[in-house]
């Protein structure tokens, strides 16, 4: 009985990890390439260039959410429950169909308001352009959305990624060319974006062009929205914790400490790259495992593998910080000068996406109980939370405040979703061994402490990290074998 239970879990944990690392490969790539991003902007432009690109940034991150108002997640919901590959290919279909009408609406009321739009969140009219160019922007992203969900859903890990890459490499290529070749400034920095969202559709639709009718199934609109407009005010909320301080912090101070601030937050990358990885894999494959006792058992695991990981490396960006910002390359540093003191809130934005990533682990409760409003109270609390912080910790602490109430929006997010999915589906997580993990970082902290925080002083500390999670037995010599037996080819030995 228990060789069956392990595997249960162990055949399943193969294909999540592997999943997860095609993902997590392909996202270290496209992130690093657009990480380089980063000391291109920081060099080439000034603190208050680069916070007003932020905030057109954060502009298109909050239509983002309106134009998909969840249609991906809904569809990707019903996708494994279609009767069949044309019932399928209809739904696919029907999902494209409807986000492009309701983009193009969205689109048209843009252009009609982006002088109004151009005043009102960058301070002037001569930005009216920008804004036209956003809706160009925001209509193609809708488009790709959909045929994205499909290639995940199809387990098309690889051509997903393949696509994705494409689109950095063509930000990264047009930047170079227009920012720094030409000095087109922000002008430059959103017609890499528009160029680059242009190939990414055309690349995605034609990997989904077999799938696609010319047909539209009203019958399934009904379904499509109920599950997925809960997700608009959820999305909302969310990106509002994730970006609405960079325009509390404008309105408190000025657009050169958004660009700090901004820096600091892009240093987030290391952790980001982890969750973001585990979300594309980790959706499909819940939904896969489905509501059953064994799925619980493998829930559990999960959870505490990620949390390892995600603690882990905190650990060690924290330590070495310092060196990593000021990491030099033909005379180009990783941020410009002006930007260096935005590494004090990296730690902050670390532990942030920490916590995304437990309450990522924590969502497979209010999807099978097809809940989803409980996401959008649970977020747009934690929004609250998160603005609240804001306006208190700014006016005191600048960018740290701003950086701590993101986190404290992340926790609240995470330890709700936790309760909440406790009552629709409880898993019984071994917070046992947590608290063993955080232990472990607390010994690696002390032993830099005692070297005073000298570079052999922090490789002791983050040795001390690794020795301590087997002295603790938060991972034991077996557990590393399993793990190692996770990335080797299955046996063909059915029997």
């Amino acid at each position: 009985r228990i060789s069956l239970l392990n595997t249960h879990v162990t055949l399943p944990l193969r294909q999540l990890t592997r999943q997860t690392l095609v993902y997590g490969t392909g996202n270290v790539l496209t992130r690093l390439v657009t990480f380089l991003l980063l000391p291109l902007f920081t060099n080439v432009l000034t603190p208050g260039e680069y916070g007003l690109a932020t905030l057109l940034y954060v502009f298109l991150g909050f239509m983002n959410i309106v134009y998909h108002y969840g249609l991906d997640t809904a569809f990707m919901r019903y996708y494994n429950e279609a009767d069949g590959p044309d019932a399928q290919r209809s739904l696919f279909s029907t999902t494209l169909w409807l986000s492009l009408g309701t983009s193009c609406v969205l689109s048209f009321l843009i252009l009609l308001g982006s002088s109004g739009l151009s005043s009102l969140l960058l301070g002037g009219g001569q930005y009216t352009h920008l804004f036209k160019l956003a809706a160009g922007i925001l209509l193609l992203d809708a488009i790709s959305h959909v045929p994205f969900a499909h290639l995940r859903l199809e387990g098309r890990a690889t051509l997903f990624v393949s696509i994705k890459l494409m689109n950095v490499i063509t930000t990264l290529g047009m930047n170079i060319y227009l920012v720094v070749m030409k000095g087109m400034g922000l002008d430059g920095i959103f017609l890499s974006v528009a160029a680059a969202s242009a190939v990414t559709t055309f690349s995605v639709l034609s990997a989904t062009a077999g799938s696609l009718q010319f047909a539209f199934n009203s019958s399934s609109v009904s379904s499509l929205l109920k599950f997925g407009l809960p997700f608009l005010p959820a999305g909302l909320a969310s990106i509002a914790m994730e970006s609405i301080d960079r325009y509390i912090l404008a309105s408190l101070t000025d657009a050169a400490t958004v660009g700090i601030y901004t820096a600091g937050y892009k240093l987030g990358i290391f952790m980001l790259l982890i969750t973001t990885a585990f979300q594309y894999a980790w959706q499909p494959f819940f939904l896969k495992a489905g509501n059953n006792p064994e799925s619980k058992t493998l829930f559990a695991r999960v959870f505490s593998y990620f949390m390892v990981i995600a603690l882990f490396v905190w650990t060690v960006i924290t330590l070495f910080i310092s060196e990593i910002v000021r990491l030099n390359v033909a005379g180009v540093s990783l941020i410009g000068p002006a930007f260096v003191g935005a590494q004090s809130i990296v730690p902050i934005i670390l532990m942030a996406y920490v916590f995304q990533g437990a309450y990522l682990n924590f969502l497979p409760g209010i999807y099978f109980e097809e809940k989803t409003k409980y996401i959008a109270v649970i977020t747009g609390l934690s929004a609250a939370v998160n603005i609240g912080v804001n306006f208190a910790l700014i006016p005191i602490y600048g960018i740290a405040g701003a950086a701590y109430a993101t986190l404290v929006g992340h926790g609240t997010m995470a330890v709700t979703t936790y309760f909440t999915s406790k009552k629709l589906f409880p898993v019984l997580y071994d917070w046992f061994k947590l608290l063993r993990t955080v232990t472990a970082v607390v010994i690696a902290l002390g032993t830099a402490h005692f070297f005073d925080y000298t570079l052999l002083g922090r490789i002791a500390g983050a040795s001390a990290f690794t020795g301590a999670l087997f002295m603790l037995k938060v991972i034991t010599p077996g557990e590393v074998s399993k793990i190692i037996s996770v990335f080797q080819p299955p046996s063909k030995d059915t029997n």
